[in-house]
């Protein structure tokens, strides 16, 4: 008895096995779907670039994608009613950015701006609710890190009456969870997260580095001890 087989489907399906992962399927939100499952997820996908300090949208706009670093880095920015910028976030590779805050709101609550030269993807709104639904291993995921964002945004508004150092301490212990110890941000963003002047914020740095909790160099801040940081944090 002879038995067929299907040689070109077969090719094919080796292929993709053998074939490197694509940058959807390193994120943990797509990371369990099959490569037939990210290859319709990515026909959805439109890439695109941004250079240093360009938008990628303002606060209002229509919030009509769902956006995912790629390269790079981008900041989430709020005008408060005194006209102060206030950074909110920031989100490096493989991070959900700006529309995770969005669905159901029909508007972006926020500014986003590339922090440095950035490639992003997007997914535009409608599709990725239809994704929803025919891949519920992504709202899984999702579920997550709405959560994760809706906490840290609450455990702002809880120390926002905090001392200053008390403050800056709480950004970066929550940075080190997004960037490991190397944060690629500066004093001044620092200040405008923990909302306080650059200053006041330059102040409590000298101080941090005499410690030797971290340092600072041009464009980034190097946590020297994880573990110190946050037992500074939790015994203030």
């Amino acid at each position: 008895m002879l038995t067929m087989t299907n040689k070109p489907l077969m090719s094919k399906i080796a292929m993709m096995k053998n074939a490197p992962k694509s940058f959807l399927g390193t994120m943990d939100m797509f990371r369990k779907l099959p490569a037939l499952a990210l290859a319709d997820i990515e026909r959805h996908m439109v890439e695109k670039h941004f250079n240093k300090h360009q938008a990628i949208f303002s606060e209002g706009d229509s919030a009509d994608s769902v956006w995912f670093v790629k390269e790079g880095y981008v900041k989430a920015m709020h005008n408060n009613p005194s006209g102060r910028c206030q950074t909110l976030c920031m989100t490096g590779p493989k991070s959900m950015f700006g529309s995770c805050c969005a669905f159901g709101q029909g508007q972006y609550p926020c500014n986003s701006m590339a922090e440095t030269d950035t490639v992003v993807v997007s997914i535009p709104m409608t599709d990725f609710m239809a994704l929803l639904g025919k891949y519920p291993e992504i709202g899984a995921v999702l579920v997550r890190t709405l959560s994760d964002r809706l906490r840290q945004s609450k455990d702002m508004q809880t120390f926002e009456q905090e001392p200053v150092e008390t403050r800056i301490l709480h950004v970066l212990v929550n940075l080190v969870k997004e960037f490991g110890k190397t944060i690629p941000l500066t004093r001044r963003e620092i200040a405008e997260m923990s909302g306080t002047t650059v200053e006041t914020s330059i102040r409590t740095f000298i101080h941090l580095e005499e410690e030797g909790l971290v340092s600072s160099t041009r464009g980034k801040i190097t946590i020297k001890d994880v573990q110190l940081l946050m037992n500074r944090l939790e015994n203030k």
